[in-house]
């Protein structure tokens, strides 16, 4: 996610990063629609996997010069977003979503998700308000873990460290009860992918670059690959369930190489769209406030079309319907956002413009 790892200066747009990031967040939005088993976990196998991976892939110590630096830029662009983000979202579910919605009904005091903020796991109802951002605060613990951990390695002792975390994932699955504050379970997991993708970031580049019918190849053969395990095995990253870690790891990237190459394809074939670009620039609001958007969306078909909310659910087709409204109408309030609360999304705040006499325009922050 660009708003997520990426520094908050400008940077050059890689147009394929941008197309993953768009069919990532798509699929986050539909697997939060459906209630169709097999759909869910094709989209969970990979999706969430394929978003620590194109944050790994961006990342680079030579950004920062020490820890402390490294840490104020996150703070900024994902611990600030995070408690902003929910806040907004607690007091949205508090007075209107938690009577509008069955979806965002708490078997627990309204309270409970309220410190679900501050203990950052999207599990139970922790976070029944705004359950997709756990990825964000997650995100940051992993990252800082990385850095702290990998910084001052030499490449092979790189290696060597990620590997070690294959065996931390495993102890933790199996031995661990507790779920630690602010997704230390599940980071520990996501250093797997973010790390791949830092340290192979250049055979990554490598793959991207190959000739269109070999990336249709690896690209098929990855689908094909994604498809058969996703049919034999249930994962969850934000459940913590993986029935079988091998063939979690093995399928988680599959899915990534096949949207990889898929994106790099569309961008040969199409080049850049702008809206599809501005999507994917805006993840991170996309992630905060999609089910809210969708369930006004839900609401809407059921008043005026003759659908039953579990027809909704379960049909793919009919919950396209649902998924493409609700990114038409996140647009207008992405655009909001970025323009009067863009600290809310990670992002600097405007410049401001000062006329001044003679003519002289001086430009502020």
């Amino acid at each position: 996610m660009s708003n997520l790892t990426a520094e908050i200066k400008p940077f050059k747009r890689v147009m394929w990063i941008d197309y993953a990031k768009f069919i990532g967040i798509v699929l986050v939005i539909c697997a939060h629609q459906t209630t169709n088993k097999g759909w869910f976990d094709f989209i969970s196998a990979f999706d969430i996997p394929l978003f620590f991976f194109l944050s790994g892939f961006l990342f680079s110590f030579k950004k920062f010069d020490n820890y402390q630096q490294f840490l104020k830029a996150r703070v900024r662009q994902l611990l600030v977003p995070y408690f902003l983000l929910n806040f907004v979202a607690y007091f949205l579910w508090l007075f209107f979503f938690k009577f509008f919605d069955q979806m965002f009904v708490s078997s627990g005091p309204f309270y409970k998700s309220f410190f679900g903020i501050f203990y950052g796991n999207g599990y139970g109802d922790w976070l029944i308000h705004c359950v997709p951002t756990w990825f964000i605060i997650c995100l940051f613990t992993l990252e800082n873990i990385y850095f702290l951990v990998f910084r001052r390695l030499k490449m092979v002792y790189r290696y060597i460290a990620l590997a070690s975390f294959l065996l931390i994932c495993w102890l933790d699955r199996n031995y661990t009860p507790v779920w630690w504050p602010w997704g230390l379970n599940i980071a520990f997991v996501g250093i797997i992918f973010y790390g791949a993708a830092n340290l192979f970031k250049e055979r990554v580049n490598q793959m991207i670059q190959l000739h269109p019918v070999v990336l249709f190849l690896i690209s098929a053969l990855s689908f094909a690959v994604l498809v058969y395990i996703s049919r034999h095995v249930h994962s969850d990253m934000n459940q913590h369930q993986y029935q079988d870690f091998k063939l979690f790891f093995a399928g988680a990237f599959a899915g990534i190489a096949f949207v990889l190459t898929l994106s790099r394809l569309i961008e040969l074939l199409v080049g850049t769209v702008s809206i599809l670009q501005f999507i994917a620039q805006n993840t991170l609001f996309i992630m905060a406030f999609h089910l809210m958007v969708m369930s006004l969306v839900n609401r809407f078909i059921l008043n005026v079309f003759d659908f039953s909310s579990k027809e909704i659910a379960a049909n793919g087709y009919v919950g396209a319907i649902v998924v493409i409204p609700t990114l038409i109408l996140l647009i207008p309030l992405i655009n909001l956002c970025n323009k009067y609360f863009p600290m809310m999304v990670g992002k600097p705040a405007p410049e401001k413009t000062t006329v001044i006499p003679k003519g002289k325009v001086v430009v502020a922050r």
